[in-house]
């Protein structure tokens, strides 16, 4: 594997040097500052397999550096490890959002240390193997001219959505915010209803258009409480926030399917919110199984099919009374033209009926 390790000194790149050796992983190349790694980076041939980058340095930081690797064509999705002493919840959210896949805190447990750079290293091997994947499915597509099928399990990446990570990252994410004991953080589960049958129906493109739409509502619905999302397959997206938050659950839910989603023939279902306070990875994990199962319930709850009704006490009175004058209104328009239509049939029918002389009407006077 090779990789990049940058920081400012020299003694953490000469025990990153001897760690990564020990693992088998002897192509490290340095950088002790973010000028010089994209430096190095522009002058190999080969792109690197991992980085790991610094936080705190002098000039660009580390996360200044991440973005911008990050938007260079060839590491769009390599892992890139955090490397600092700061435990604070903005340095560790704004790494992520940055683009990074880890987060390490100095100073380093070597087991820790080879733990997450192994992780790296099974990433790299899974996706040259999907890559190679992909290359015999492009083949298949140019000779069958279709797309592949999208998985209703897989944790797809949702692209361009605001404040939404891979959901390895968010795995990641959620576990650094345990090593840091930010234990004030919550994380809540969205799923849409009867996700079975929207995957069945839809195309790929489809599918995966009506997904972004759903992050999009979720990003909109929960915007100002600095929250971090996911998708993590089955139709579930997860949000954390942290602090205690002006939204309960009802209210996002509310807000997304009344506000947002409204005529798009989606509806979603929102969980309670779930403390991410534990002491482990497995613990903060089950943290977000917990969000999920929270979110099952609530499905159970509202039943197999989308509500159809949406809460009068939601909306405003004005707007509410707007809609029954408009009801009532169009309930009456609809009365007149349907009396008005039968009466023309009525004419036209008695008119087809008629001798094109007819004898002159009977008096009424009686015979005396």
């Amino acid at each position: 594997m090779k990789i990049l390790a940058v920081d400012d000194d020299d003694t953490i790149l000469d025990l990153l040097s001897e760690a990564l050796a020990l693992s088998g992983h002897e192509r490290m190349s340095r950088a002790r500052s973010a000028h010089e790694a994209l430096g190095v980076i522009a002058a190999t041939t080969t792109p690197f397999d991992c980085l790991l980058l610094d936080i705190q340095m002098p000039g660009m930081d580390g996360i200044a550096l991440c973005r911008e690797i990050r938007g260079l064509p060839a590491y769009g999705q390599a892992p890139i490890l955090m490397l600092t002493a700061m435990s604070q919840r903005d340095y560790i959210e704004r790494a992520f959002m940055a683009g990074a896949t880890d987060y390490i805190t100095k100073p380093f447990d070597m087991v820790e240390l080879n733990a997450r750079i192994g992780m790296a290293h099974r990433l790299i091997e899974e996706r040259r193997r999907v890559n190679d994947g992909l290359v015999a499915i492009e083949q298949l597509k140019r000779e069958l001219r279709t797309l592949p099928a999208l998985s209703l399990n897989d944790p797809l990446d949702l692209g361009q959505v605001p404040r939404t990570i891979t959901y390895l990252a968010f795995e990641n994410y959620i576990t650094s915010l345990t090593r840091a004991k930010l234990f004030t953080s919550n994380v809540i589960a969205v799923k849409i209803v009867d996700i079975e049958r929207i995957h069945s129906e839809n195309r790929p493109a489809e599918f995966l258009s009506h997904l972004r739409l759903v992050a999009q509502a979720l990003a909109e619905a929960t915007e100002g409480e600095s929250s971090v999302l996911s998708y993590r397959g089955q139709g579930v997206f997860l949000c954390v926030s942290h602090n205690r938050s002006r939204l309960t659950p009802a209210d996002i839910e509310t807000h997304m399917n009344d506000a947002i989603l409204v005529g798009q023939g989606i509806t979603v279902a929102v969980g309670d919110r779930t403390s991410l306070g534990a002491f482990t990875r497995f613990g903060s994990l089950q943290c977000v199984s917990k969000a999920v199962a929270s979110v099952e319930r609530r499905l159970d709850i509202m039943g197999a099919t989308p509500r159809i009704v949406r809460s009068v006490q939601q909306r405003s009175l004005a707007r509410y009374r707007g809609e029954q004058e408009r009801s009532a209104y169009e309930g009456l328009l609809r009365q007149v033209l349907n009396e008005d239509l039968a009466r023309l049939r009525g004419d036209l029918n008695a008119g087809a009926g008629r001798d094109p002389s007819p004898p002159p009407a009977p008096s009424r006077r009686q015979a005396p």
